[in-house]
């Protein structure tokens, strides 16, 4: 019932776009059934003025050379005999009345016609060829209609889509909306047990013995991944204030490395990050959420790759920005929607919140920059984040760029 009741406010909420998408086909055929009707009337009016010269021709042949009609191009007569083309044959000898064909000539569209006409006692073929173009001002009307019509349609058709796009744009900010404040009011009422939890469960461990410390610890770690799922609802659900400064990358990447050694563990995975004497301006703590967010996913990635490898690079970005990627050799990107990854909640790992990349473009787009996925050569991932007013410069001042 629930899914039946959700369809049907979703056929009813866009029940309009079916008349206008309607309304913008009736315009278009209308014009073009209208420019159709004129095409044919066209034929009728050029014939007409064919039928008028030969009326003219049939008074003498010393007519031809007085005839004066806009659009005519030439006049050429045969009589019956050898040497008259097939469509003048044809006329003369009595398997057709009359002729015309449209053609091609110097790039230019004639109307010509073949009309067999009496000069004196004998019945000769005029060849006449008219400018197509002398009844264009039958159709110059309908082209504009048509062209209007056209637009017309177009117009309501990108309005609708925007009207459609905006429409889900608009209930897509909506919930996430709703997601970040209910990620916020649960994470709140979770943090304080939680931190009692935690507290006994530390106490407990530091006061038994041995063998009961060690089935304690388990239940930390665990406790430990509580608090960590618990900051991200919490940073999800409130909107990042950024306080940009000058900051120099090196303590930065000291700190990362600290943290992705520990997240690393046991593991055998090589881990490499950029030194180099980087000053620019930015949030550090956000920042270094941002990338520890990736470095986390980067590890994860390499879990049980032969020679598994993550390292942060660091480079100038246009004119006066900084790129920071964080690259590993892991299993690389999914195949399917991978615009999905950024969407809250939505993970492909059989463990995580899949709120971190979610929340590392949100920390990025805050302080000016953007957060892109691409894939790695030969595998793996490649995860920049680019900031492109970073201001960035070397610690002594100068600009990468002024070398």
């Amino acid at each position: 019932m629930k899914s039946t009741s959700v369809k049907l406010e979703a056929v009813s909420r866009y029940a309009w776009l079916l008349p206008v998408l309607a309304l913008a086909g009736i315009l278009v055929l209308s014009a073009l059934l209208t420019l159709d009707g004129l095409r044919q009337m066209q034929d009728v009016y050029l014939r007409s003025r064919v039928a008028d010269i030969v009326a003219r021709m049939q008074a003498g042949p010393e007519q031809v050379e007085l005839i004066d009609e806009p659009g005519l191009v030439e006049i050429r007569v045969f009589e019956s005999g050898g040497g008259a083309p097939a469509p003048a044959a044809a006329i003369l000898s009595g398997h057709e009345l009359f002729r015309t064909e449209q053609i091609e000539r110097g790039g230019e569209r004639i109307y010509r016609a073949w009309a067999p006409f009496h000069a004196g006692e004998r019945v000769e073929v005029a060849r006449i060829d008219l400018s197509a173009s002398a009844a264009d001002f039958l159709l110059v009307h309908a082209r504009h209609n048509l062209a209007i019509a056209a637009l017309a349609g177009l117009a309501l058709l990108a309005l609708s889509g925007y009207a459609v796009w905006s429409a889900r744009r608009r209930a897509a900010l909506a919930h996430l909306a709703q997601l970040g404040t209910l990620s916020a009011v649960l994470a709140h009422e979770i943090r304080n047990p939680l931190g009692t939890i935690k507290g006994f469960v530390q106490l407990a461990g530091e006061k038994a013995a041995e063998d009961t410390a060690a089935l304690l610890a388990p239940a930390l770690e665990e406790i430990r991944r509580l608090e960590r799922l618990v900051n991200d609802l919490l940073l999800y659900g409130r909107p990042p204030s950024p306080q940009l400064r000058a900051t120099e990358w090196a303590p930065l990447a000291g700190e990362l490395e600290a943290h992705a050694r520990q997240a690393i563990g046991e593991q055998p995975v090589e881990l490499e990050i950029e030194r180099g004497a980087w000053r620019f301006r930015t949030d550090p703590a956000l920042l270094k959420q941002a990338l520890l967010n990736l470095l986390r996913n980067a590890v994860e990635a390499t879990a049980g790759t032969p020679g598994a490898a993550v390292r942060v690079r660091v480079q100038p970005h246009g004119a006066r920005g900084v790129a920071i990627a964080v690259e590993d050799n892991g299993v690389g990107l999914p195949s399917s929607a991978p615009a999905r990854l950024f969407e809250p909640f939505h993970t492909t790992k059989p463990f995580g919140s899949g709120l971190g990349l979610a929340i590392t473009r949100r920390l990025a787009e805050s302080m000016g920059g953007r957060l892109a996925l691409t894939a790695a050569t030969p595998r793996g991932a490649r995860a920049e984040l680019s900031f492109p007013h970073a201001a960035l410069e070397h610690s002594n001042g100068n600009h990468p760029h002024s070398r």
